[in-house]
């Protein structure tokens, strides 16, 4: 039989040892509750990460944003802009002229078109130099006669500035256009198709005094 000291003696030592317990309990507690919060910060950051790619509307989202400036949005600029755009490249052209060409099928004429357009898009790149500030406009006109044209899968025209901020006309018809405020500066023109086969197209640029 346990004397009374040794009955002292072991509850003395249960009493530490649901201490120390209680007391590991707490520091768990405390990492499980940092690990949530870091975990839910990179969950919800707002800010994505400076190589992040996306989608246009055209598959149902769009590339990078950043916010709108007035410029912009007098401008007719939209708020997003094509990431690692490299401007000067494509075939030059005079910013006032009417020219035809083709859309190859499966030309990517961007950097990762189908990543950050759409999966489906093939296009065809101009370059233009614009002297003055003033109104860039395109004028896209399809050959609806085309072998295997179809209206729902015809694309648009694209405007893209030095420094990848995008203006984009609508899609889906036979013809489409497109102005922008530019200033002095190399310009992109991008027209886009989403049909797996070339196609012929006549365009217009006209470039129009502030």
């Amino acid at each position: 039989m346990d004397t009374v000291p040794g009955l002292l003696l072991r509850a003395k030592s249960i009493t530490q040892w649901g201490r120390q317990v209680r007391q590991f309990a707490g520091c768990l507690s405390v990492v499980v509750l940092v690990a949530a919060c870091n975990t839910n910060e990179l969950l919800v950051s707002p800010t994505p990460p400076p190589s992040s790619l996306s989608v246009s509307a055209v598959s149902g989202s769009m590339p990078r944003s950043r916010p709108r400036s007035l410029e912009d949005s007098v401008g007719n600029w939209s708020p997003w802009f094509y990431p690692q755009w490299q401007p000067g490249i494509g075939d030059p052209v005079a910013a006032n002229g009417t020219f035809s060409a083709i859309v190859e099928v499966n030309d990517l004429c961007a950097p990762s078109l189908r990543r950050v357009w759409d999966a489906r898009s093939s296009c065809k790149r101009f370059s233009v130099s614009v002297p003055s500030d003033g109104w860039l406009g395109a004028f896209l006109k399809w050959d609806a006669s085309a072998p295997g044209f179809s209206e729902n899968l015809a694309g648009e025209v694209v405007l893209v500035a030095p420094d990848g901020r995008m203006a984009s006309s609508s899609w889906q018809h036979v013809e489409e256009e497109i102005s922008a405020f530019v200033r002095p500066g190399n310009y992109g023109v991008l027209v886009m198709t989403y049909v797996p086969v070339s196609l012929p197209f006549q365009i217009k640029l006209e470039l129009r005094p502030q």
